[in-house]
């Protein structure tokens, strides 16, 4: 499996996505699962640049990340954030020591997932909860011009991303109960090909689906979106670059 090199690209490129698309699925998955600030202590994995931490902080949470410039770019943003430098697969914490953990966008960036959901388990107080939120490639339903013109993509997010039943299933096999799944977020949108390209759309930072392709395998599939732009004929609608995602939570407990 392919495994994203957070250090080896720009922070500042990978916050693009945040700037283009609101989130409030997502926003009220998370607040519905931590609950009322103040009441729960808890640890986002994954935390990236500080885009979820900035919309918790009204909440105690840490945020840990094992990317160096991604926690520094954070710092920078939050000055007050509570930031751990390490790896998912060992939390430098004791157990019991969180209410609830979460993972946006970020399980499938995990080289060893059974571990990781054996370590979430470790620092989870009784009663505590995991939450992780993320794409099914394998479902089917999904229509994203990444996998269009970059078909390298769909097979290695389908070796990432585990399935939704299969990440509930893994859960329950690593001590979580009650675990269940539903869809928080649809994502619909459509671009041109111009607009993409003045957004950052195109640039290897934006999604680490183009962070994982080689060179070549990225270079061919620009070429794929350039050919096909300009064999619209004169007079034709302009090529829309198209988005049609869904976004899954998927939760356990730690009774």
């Amino acid at each position: 499996m392919r495994i994203a090199d957070y250090d080896s690209i720009s922070a500042a490129g990978y916050d693009v996505r945040y700037r283009e698309y609101e989130h409030h699925g997502i926003e009220r998955a998370l607040v519905s699962f931590l609950g009322a600030p103040g009441r729960s202590r808890a640890l986002e994995v994954g935390a990236g640049t500080e885009h979820w931490l900035e919309f918790l902080s009204d909440y105690r949470v840490v945020g840990l990340d094992i990317s160096e410039g991604m926690l520094a770019r954070a710092q920078r943003q939050l000055h007050h954030a509570s930031l751990v430098q390490a790896d998912a697969l060992a939390l430098p914490f004791a157990d019991r020591s969180f209410d609830r953990l979460v993972c946006v966008n970020a399980f499938h960036h995990f080289g060893d997932k059974r571990r990781f959901l054996g370590e979430a388990r470790r620092v989870l107080r009784p009663a505590g909860g995991f939450m992780s939120i993320g794409l099914d490639p394998h479902s089917g339903r999904d229509r994203w011009w990444i996998y269009d013109y970059f078909p390298e993509t769909i097979d290695l997010d389908q070796q990432r991303y585990p399935s939704v039943g299969g990440l509930g299933s893994e859960m329950a096999r690593a001590g979580f109960s009650r675990c269940e799944t539903r869809e928080v977020e649809h994502i619909v949108a459509k671009m041109s090909v111009d607009s993409a390209r003045a957004k950052g759309k195109f640039d290897r930072s934006f999604t680490s689906q183009f962070t994982i392709l080689t060179d070549e395998e990225f270079g061919r599939g620009l070429k794929r979106i350039i050919d096909a732009d300009e064999a619209t004929s004169s007079g034709s609608p302009a090529l829309l670059l198209q988005s049609d995602l869904r976004l899954y939570a998927t939760t356990g407990w730690a009774e």
